[in-house]
């Protein structure tokens, strides 16, 4: 009779720890004092190039949804010989002159200046653009180019909502990766 008074007193005390632990966690959430969760990670899929063919030849493409449950699409490829072998892409003028935004929507207009960024060890600058076509209305636009050694990497990631900084690390990450570095490097 013993024993089962001391299991059942044992399941209560664990019963009422268990509840003690559950208030007292409940009471500490909505203070902030749990770390974030992050909500989505974005999945990209690589997808055909269905750009229109120039003298740069064909790119890499991939769809995704992003952070903010925005669809994406980001387009890479690279292109030899176009930009400044000396000083890389030092300013806008570049962005809009090697970029590929004008292969999304004919009237486009930059939405902020540009800002130095880097992709692995390529430096370089992004900037954002706003696109708008009759077929499929406004676009965001951001335009990623690095270069190094006279080869520029040219970078666009496209979605119908704003672009988050989640989204963008994602595909930053993308480009970073071995399977895109590879391919890069032998184009």
């Amino acid at each position: 009779m013993s024993t089962l008074r001391s299991i059942s007193l044992t399941r209560r005390a664990t019963s009422a720890a268990a509840l003690l632990l559950f208030v007292a966690t409940a009471g500490a959430a909505p203070h902030g004092l749990w770390p974030p969760v992050a909500h989505h990670i974005t999945i990209w899929n690589e997808t055909p190039w269905r750009l229109p063919l120039d003298n740069w030849g064909l790119g890499l493409a991939w769809r995704g949804t992003g952070s903010a449950g925005e669809t994406l699409a980001l387009f890479a490829r690279t292109k030899t010989g176009f930009c400044n072998c000396f000083n890389g892409i030092a300013d806008d003028a570049e962005i809009d002159r090697i970029g590929d935004v004008d292969l999304h929507g004919a009237n486009f207009t930059p939405a902020a200046p540009g800002k130095p960024t880097s992709v692995a060890n390529l430096l370089g600058r992004e900037r954002s653009f706003q696109t708008t076509d009759r077929w499929t209305g406004t676009r965001h636009v951001l335009s990623i180019v690095t270069a190094s050694d006279c080869k520029a990497v040219v970078a666009t990631i496209i979605s119908d909502q704003p672009i988050s900084p989640a989204s963008e690390a994602s595909a930053v990450a993308m480009l970073t990766g071995q399977t895109f570095r590879v391919w890069a490097s032998n184009q």
